[in-house]
C-alpha cells in the first residue's frame, strides 16, 4: 500500500478570497470511501472480462447491423485507464493491469456467472495482488435524431444590423453505457462489491445544412470513451478514500472588533495559530455580534490548523455564548469531518 508521508488531517493547501467583507478559505481533505477494504487489501488487479463468447458473437452476427460487441473494446479500456489513474490520487490501493481478456460480456443485461475463487486467486498469484476488479459487463448505445429549426440571426446591410429568421440544422446525440463491475476478495472468498453502473450523455451540433450538423456531431466511438472515463474515475472514488478540496467561509473585518481584520491578515500570510490567537484575543472586549463572529473565526483557524475538536469546540461556543447562526451550520459540518476521519482511520488502516 502507498504510504501518507503526512498525517491525512494535515494535507491543507491554502487559498484566501475576499468578498464582501468576508473571506474563503479552500484546503485539501480526504473523502471516504463508500466500501471499506478489509486490511489486508492492498493491491487490486483490474481484469477485462467483456469479451464474448464465441457463441455469442455468431449470435448477434445474425442481428446486428454492421457493429460487432468487438468495437467497445477500447471504451473498456478507457475506462481501465480511467479507473487505475484516478485511484493513483489515493494512498490506499497499488494497482496492476491483467494482460489477459476473459469471457464474460452477455446479451441479457445480467451478470454473467461469478468467476471460481480458484481462477480469482490464479490470477492474482500471478500478478503479485491481493483482489481482482473485474469488468464484466459492458453495452451501450447512441442513439442520433435530427431536424431543422428557426433560429435568429444578425445581419449587416450597410451600416444597418438587423435580425432575421434562418433555417438551421441541427443533430442530437444520446449515448448511454451500463457497465457491470466486480470485486472479488480471494481470501475471505467473498464478493466485496457488485453493481450495475449507468450513465448517459447528450451532444448537439448545428450546421447550415443536415451534413454539416452531422458532422459536427460527436461520434459513437468517442461518446462511448467519454462516458466511460466517467464511469471508470467515479468507481474509483466508491472504493478508495480520495483527496477533495473544500472551502470555508470566514469573517474578513468589522468596525467594532479591529481583531478581526487583523486575525485575518494574518491568515492571509497562512499563520493561522497567530490568527486564533488574535481573533480568541478581542473577545472579551467586543459586543455580542463581533464576539460571535471572532469566535467563529477561531473555529476556521482550528479546522485550517487539523484540530477539528478545537474547531467544534469553538464552533460551539460561537453559537451558544453569541448566537452566531453560521457557526450553528460550521458544528454540524465539523461533525460530519470528524465522523469522515474516522472512516478515513479505518479504510487506511
Amino acid at each position: 500500500m502507498k504510504k501518507l508521508a503526512i498525517p491525512i488531517i494535515s494535507l491543507v493547501a491554502i487559498v484566501i478570497v475576499s468578498c464582501s467583507g468576508t473571506r474563503t478559505v479552500t484546503m485539501n481533505a480526504m473523502r471516504p470511501a463508500e466500501i471499506t477494504f478489509p486490511p489486508e487489501v492492498n493491491t487490486l488487479l483490474i481484469v477485462d472480462r467483456t469479451k464474448f463468447a464465441k457463441e455469442s458473437i455468431n449470435i448477434l452476427e445474425g442481428v446486428l447491423t454492421g457493429e460487432m460487441p468487438g468495437d467497445d473494446k477500447a471504451g473498456v479500456q478507457e475506462l481501465i485507464n480511467s479507473f487505475q489513474q484516478q485511484l493513483g490520487r489515493s494512498p490506499r490501493f497499488s494497482t496492476k493491469i491483467a494482460a489477459e481478456r476473459l469471457n464474460g460480456n452477455s446479451m441479457t443485461s445480467a451478470f454473467p456467472s461469478q468467476l471460481s475463487w480458484m481462477e480469482v486467486q490464479n490470477l492474482c498469484n500471478k500478478y503479485g495482488t491481493d483482489a481482482m476488479v473485474s469488468i464484466e459487463m459492458f453495452d451501450t448505445d447512441f442513439v442520433v435524431t435530427n431536424g431543422k429549426r428557426k433560429v435568429k440571426k444578425t445581419v449587416t446591410e450597410g451600416e444597418v444590423k438587423r435580425e432575421v429568421e434562418v433555417d438551421e440544422f441541427y443533430a442530437e446525440g444520446v449515448g448511454n453505457i451500463t457497465i457491470g463491475i466486480r470485486l472479488y476478495d480471494p481470501v475471505a472468498k467473498t464478493i466485496v462489491d457488485q453493481q450495475l453502473l449507468n450513465k448517459s450523455n447528450t451532444w448537439n451540433a448545428a450546421g447550415s445544412t443536415l451534413k454539416d450538423a452531422l458532422a459536427a456531431l460527436i461520434d459513437k466511438s468517442s461518446a462511448t470513451r467519454y462516458l466511460s472515463r466517467n464511469v471508470g474515475s467515479d468507481y474509483a472514488y466508491k472504493i478508495a478514500p480520495m483527496p477533495v478540496r473544500i472551502s470555508r467561509m470566514f469573517y474578513g473585518k468589522s468596525k467594532k472588533a479591529i481583531q478581526l481584520e487583523q486575525g485575518s491578515r494574518l491568515a492571509d500570510v497562512n499563520k493561522w495559530q497567530e490568527a486564533a490567537d488574535k481573533w480568541e484575543s478581542g473577545i472579551s472586549s467586543a459586543p455580542t455580534k463581533e464576539a460571535g463572529k471572532l469566535a467563529y473565526n477561531t473555529a476556521i483557524a482550528y479546522e485550517v490548523l487539523g484540530d477539528l475538536p478545537k474547531a467544534k469546540e469553538w464552533a460551539q461556543k460561537a453559537y451558544v455564548d453569541f448566537g452566531n447562526k453560521d457557526a450553528r451550520d460550521y458544528v454540524r459540518t465539523i461533525q460530519n469531518r470528524m465522523y469522515e476521519e474516522e472512516r478515513i482511520k479505518e479504510q487506511m488502516n
